[in-house]
């Protein structure tokens, strides 16, 4: 008689783990669930962040090249294709500017490609602007946004570091990005003073309403 009971005792036994497995898997699914779309947001912003510092670095380096190697160096923002490209024209003066072919001109060379929907970033997140609402004058340092021309922005540094016209006169740039999705979170600008090529980053600080180094 007390095998029948021990056989009813090991198969309820079994029905509980199995009950309790499925209890566990659903926790976890409910878990992943909640917990899931706060990680992604969490990695949307940092992301977003650090593609300005890798924008400022490159301008950096642009700027570098052109000071060590005595000649133009150009930084395009592309915006159809969230990149950045590094050209070196092995060449300089205000004719590298006046060329038919600026800045792809005879002898410029790609030195350096920086993708910007890496990371699950998602290219038609990477906004070029100011965010509605959020403050549109000029930078602290003066300089305003610099508006797309054919989708892009050149920025040519001269073996001085300056950035110049096709007239010689200093030229000030300002890129201003953000994230779609989290637009006044990850609001910030970049700023190059022509006369010195002096480069600084800027985020949006809700606190005062302005863009802040």
């Amino acid at each position: 008689m007390s095998k029948p009971n021990s056989n009813r005792l090991e198969g309820s036994q079994e029905g509980f783990s199995v009950i309790e497995l499925l209890a566990v898997t659903a926790l976890i699914g409910i878990l992943s669930a909640l917990t899931l779309p706060p990680m992604m947001a969490q990695r949307r912003l940092l992301r977003s962040a650090g593609i300005s510092r890798e924008i400022v670095a490159q301008l950096r380096y642009a700027r570098q090249m052109a000071m060590s190697q005595r000649q133009s160096f150009t930084l395009q923002y592309d915006n159809v294709n969230k990149q950045i490209l590094v050209i070196d024209h092995n060449a300089s003066g205000l004719g590298v500017l006046t060329d038919a072919n600026y800045p792809n001109n005879p002898g410029s060379a790609v030195v350096s490609t920086l993708r910007l929907a890496t990371g699950g970033l998602v290219g038609s997140e990477i906004t070029y602007g100011i965010p509605t609402g959020l403050p549109t004058a000029a930078l602290a340092d003066g300089v305003s946004r610099t508006n797309l021309t054919g989708g892009v922005i050149n920025i040519t540094f001269q073996p001085d570091g300056s950035v110049v016209d096709v007239n010689g006169n200093p030229l000030d740039r300002a890129l201003f990005i953000y994230n779609s999705q989290a637009a006044k979170e990850t609001a910030t600008a970049i700023s190059v003073v022509g006369s010195a090529g002096r480069v600084k980053l800027w985020r949006y600080k809700s606190s005062g309403n302005q863009y802040a180094e």
